[in-house]
């Protein structure tokens, strides 16, 4: 039987079969570092599949911290109004005592004094109640809203907190100021009147912060529900992306063993021409 000398066909098969698995180990190198699906061209609907249900999840993961930050926002403003709430209440309770038709012009002025102070004081808290340098109470902001869906395709991704943000200062609330304030106090009778003013004031504080509890239930409801949706979406997004490591592990040794093989195979192989070359 002749020796083929030119072409040498078991080198040609041994380098084919070594490349193969060079590219193979490749192939199994960068799905264990990066995913199963890096290239359209290696599953085109599952990367399509996949980049949406990404989408997705980074929607969510944006919305529920949009949630938690409404959140925030919301216990800040409920703190501020608690405060104004509690200056009413005081209020009320000098406004009580003026109407007591048994006290001085010194006493009554005294109390006339704590109630402007107070008034001042509801004031300045609806104006420097803020989040984010957003200011809540001072009614600057009344169409505030909360991103809270991974899109927007409907109304029920947003929440609309402005009613809940209206200003809180005292003539607002429907409490005089300034002079009509000390002709409200001027005498025992007006005083009496004053006490209708400021129980208005007071039901619309608690109407807000009852308002505002309830916006904080459906956000932290809002808050759990995306964080198992994030957690699903990102789930259901790595079992089409990423790579079965152990598999993929054991494709890689039994290539690389096919390489080292074919390597030895192949330095075998290219030394029969070699030899016939001498022997001739």
């Amino acid at each position: 039987m002749g020796i083929q000398i030119n072409t040498n066909v078991s080198s040609s098969l041994i380098q084919r079969s070594l490349t193969s698995a060079n590219k193979e180990i490749e192939q199994s190198m960068v799905k264990i570092a990066y995913g199963r699906i890096n290239k359209a061209v290696e599953d085109a609907a599952g990367l399509s599949i996949s980049e949406s249900l990404k989408a997705q999840a980074r929607g969510s993961e944006v919305a529920y911290s949009n949630a938690q930050s409404g959140i925030n926002l919301l216990e800040t403003a409920e703190s501020g109004l608690g405060s104004i709430s509690e200056n009413l209440q005081r209020v009320r309770e000098l406004t009580m005592q003026a109407a007591n038709g048994t006290y001085g012009e010194a006493e009554r002025n005294a109390i006339k004094s704590e109630i402007q102070s107070l008034v001042s004081e509801i004031d300045r808290v609806a104006e420097s109640t803020s989040f984010n340098d957003i200011k809540l109470l001072n009614g600057s902001n009344n169409n505030t809203s909360l991103q809270i869906g991974a899109n927007a395709e409907n109304a029920t991704n947003s929440l609309k907190i402005g009613d809940a943000l209206g200003s809180a200062k005292a003539e607002t609330l429907g409490m005089p100021v300034g002079a009509n304030l000390d002709n409200a106090l001027s005498s025992s009778t007006n005083a009496a009147q004053l006490l209708d003013n400021i129980d208005g004031a007071l039901s619309s504080i608690n109407e807000r912060r009852s308002n505002i509890g309830s916006m904080q239930n459906r956000l932290e409801s809002t808050v759990n529900s995306l964080q198992i949706k994030q957690e699903n979406m990102s789930a259901a997004e790595s079992r089409i992306r990423d790579v079965d490591v152990a598999k993929e592990t054991s494709k890689l040794t039994q290539n690389q063993i096919l390489q080292n093989s074919s390597a030895l195979l192949l330095a075998q192989a290219n030394q029969n021409p070699a030899m016939a070359t001498i022997l001739i």
